[in-house]
């Protein structure tokens, strides 16, 4: 009977992952995705929840489209996350059905969740630029805005 033996070298050469711009953006929105649920989790929200019902604050209407746009997220992960808004009534669906627009507003219950988390975000949110300081942050923004335009054509 013969054995054969494979052993790997202790040292695994992770170069490629380390230095990868997709990996390493992934791994830090991970990081703070979690900081900043740890915060807001006290208010019954996901930060990715609390991002959509910030930017249906902000506009009078969306459209499903417009709205997934916007978050550069795709339509099945928006509706995901509206589903919990819309059960709660922080949110609601307009329209829908075979080829019409879907139109999202946030409803007056949704404003006052805004009002009640935008404490906790803003703590959160003060924490992490400290970490990074003012003017690194704001260098940062403004390099992954540029990133993304570039990067989206």
């Amino acid at each position: 009977m013969e054995v054969y033996i494979h052993t790997m070298s202790q040292q695994l050469d992770m170069s490629s992952v380390a230095n990868c711009v997709c990996f390493n953006l992934s791994r830090v929105t991970r990081v703070a995705s979690q900081f900043f649920d740890a915060e807001m989790r006290r208010h019954g929200i996901r930060t990715t929840q609390g991002a959509i019902l910030q930017a249906l604050n902000a506009k009078e209407n969306w459209s499903m489209a417009e709205l997934s746009s916007w978050l550069g997220m795709d339509r099945t992960t928006l509706v995901r996350n509206l589903r919990p808004l819309q059960r709660d009534g922080w949110v609601e669906i307009v329209g829908g059905g075979r080829g019409s627009r879907v139109e999202l507003l946030i409803t007056a219950k949704g404003r006052e969740k805004i009002k009640e988390v935008m404490p906790a975000w803003r703590s959160a949110q003060k924490a992490a630029v400290k970490i990074l300081g003012e003017q690194r942050w704001s260098a940062i923004l403004s390099d992954l805005e540029t990133a993304a335009q570039a990067l989206s054509k």
